[in-house]
This record gives structure tokens, sequence and C-alpha cells, in this order.
């Protein structure tokens, strides 16, 4: 994919889709379309912020949400490039993407920093994570209806060839209407470009859901490339957390504690911790969490089971 940035744009004050060469060029949403519902941003996580915004059109109004790359040094040449980068990969595999438990992608915005915003509808219920810790009585019928539908999306991506990347609660969004989506796609990778610059490099996630493949040692000058088995790793913990009520390694705070529990060979979820959980579930849910990636079922052998559940 080449470098993603326009030299010429970053040296002079071109507009922020301007400094970005997408390979795909994605929709373009006027800025002056999209207002701010407040001063500070919904969510801020790293170098990016989320702010809710309205986005008026002919057709009506809607709420969205713009996520915003903050870059601390405009004049950096090299971080500005870096972030340009991320863009360009989360646009590139997230424009082609069209599935009910994948969050639409707008299109981009200017007005939000140096670079281009990506825009998606605005999920009212927010992230799984912060639902689950609102709603800790959740019904079999709703947990399963919901675990379906993050099966389907993530069934849908593998299908297309792509790996997500970082399969988390936080990465699951909910509607006001109650579906779920799978989003944020900056860490994804299209398979079959795998060795293209732009997707040669694996940035870590959110390490309670991650693989434990993904913590190894690379080679010398190698990289940890996400796979499809890390996906259903991840999967496999959303699964476990849906049913028990507690997030993978529940009773510790620290990311520092959870990899050395993780490099120390501690489960994520001990026996103890969900002796309440069925036990097909718990069967199906534990082979996803196998150490042998090899035997960790695929996407669509899960999406089959819950469908007989």
């Amino acid at each position: 994919m080449g470098n993603c940035l326009s030299q010429k744009s970053v040296e002079t004050n071109g507009t922020p889709h301007q400094l970005i060469n997408f390979k795909i060029e994605p929709p373009i949403i006027p800025a002056k379309e999209v207002t701010k519902s407040g001063t500070f941003p919904s969510g801020t996580g790293g170098l990016g912020d989320v702010w809710k915004c309205s986005w008026s059109q002919q057709s009506g109004t809607c709420k969205v949400a713009v996520k915003s790359v903050r870059i601390p040094q405009s004049d950096d040449t090299q971080l500005v490039e870096k972030a340009g980068q991320r863009i360009c990969r989360e646009a590139y595999v997230w424009i082609g993407l069209k599935h009910n438990n994948i969050l639409k992608f707008h299109g981009i915005v200017g007005g939000f920093g140096l670079l281009p915003a990506l825009v998606s509808p605005w999920m009212e219920n927010g992230s799984l994570d912060s639902y689950l810790r609102q709603h800790t009585n959740l019904s079999k019928v709703e947990t399963l209806r919901m675990l379906r539908q993050i099966a389907a999306g993530l069934k849908y991506l593998h299908d297309e060839g792509v790996v997500h990347g970082d399969l988390t609660c936080t990465n699951v969004l909910i509607s006001s209407d109650g579906e779920l989506s799978l989003a944020d796609f900056g860490l994804s990778m299209i398979l079959a470009e795998s060795q293209n610059s732009t997707f040669n490099s694996c940035h870590a996630g959110n390490v309670r859901w991650m693989a434990p493949e993904m913590l190894a040692m690379p080679e010398k000058g190698g990289v940890t490339m996400p796979t499809k088995a890390a996906d259903i790793y991840s999967y496999g913990c959303i699964m476990l957390q849906l049913f028990s009520g507690q997030p993978p390694y529940s009773w510790l705070t620290q990311a520092m504690h959870v990899i050395a529990a993780r490099v120390g060979g501690k489960e994520p979820f001990p026996a103890h911790r969900i002796t309440s959980v069925e036990d097909g579930h718990k069967k199906h849910s534990l082979s996803c969490l196998s150490n042998v990636f090899g035997d960790r079922p695929d996407a669509t052998g899960i999406v089959e089971f819950l469908g007989t559940s």
C-alpha cells in the first residue's frame, strides 16, 4: 500500500483529507454537516478520541461517532506519517465490510485535528464491556442472542479474509435497539495482504482477551501477526465472560500482572470461577481457549454450535 501520506500536503497547509492518499477513496463528509454534541470527547484512549456528534443532511439529522487522532507534535513528520498509516489501514479494511453485526463506516470528515477522522453511527448503549457492568443478570436467552450476533460478525470477517486482531468486550458496541456490532478495525488485517508494508506490524491489544501465542517472542526481525485462531481465542474469552459475569483474569487489575499471569501459565478463567456455566457451553468456550491454536474451532463451528444451544 506504500506511504499513505502526501508529502506535499504535509509540507503545506492542506486539508486533513489531502494529507492522506487513501488506497480506496472513502466517502467525504463536509465538516459543516458535523457538529460536536459537547465540549469534550465521549471517550479517550491512547492517541485517539471519540466524539459524539450530530450529522445534518438534507434527509435529516442523526447521531454519529467521530473517531479522531490526537498528534502531540504536529511538526513531527514521522509521527504524522505513522498516524496516517493507521488511519489508512483502518479505513481500507473497514470500507469494504457490510454486515448487520459490523459497525457501519459512514466516511471521513475534517475539522477534528490534522488528520481526517472516521465517522460511524453512534451506538447508544455503548460497549459490551460497560453494558455488562450495568446489567449483571442477563438471561440465558439474552446471553445467547448476544453471542450469536458477535459470532455472526466474526464469521463474516473471517469469510471475507479479515482478521479483527483486537476482539474484546470494549470493541463490541450496542445500539439503542440492542443490536451488537464489532468495531475498531485499527488493528485488523486483510490476510491476503499480510506481507504488505501497511499490514506488517501487530500492536498490542487488550491483553485480557489476547491469545497466548500473540505474546510469544517473534524471531529476530519478525513480528507477531494476528490470526483467525487468535480471534477465536478472544471470542472464547467473551463467551465465558458473558456466561460467568466475570472478565478474563478478573482478579487482576493491572495489565502487567495479566501478562505475568499469562506467561506463568495461569488460565483466564480458573475452574472455580466458572462453576455456574452449563457444561456444554463451558466445554465449547474452553475449546476456543485451547493453548494449541490448531485445536480451536473456527467461526463457522461456533455459529453452528450456538445455533443448537
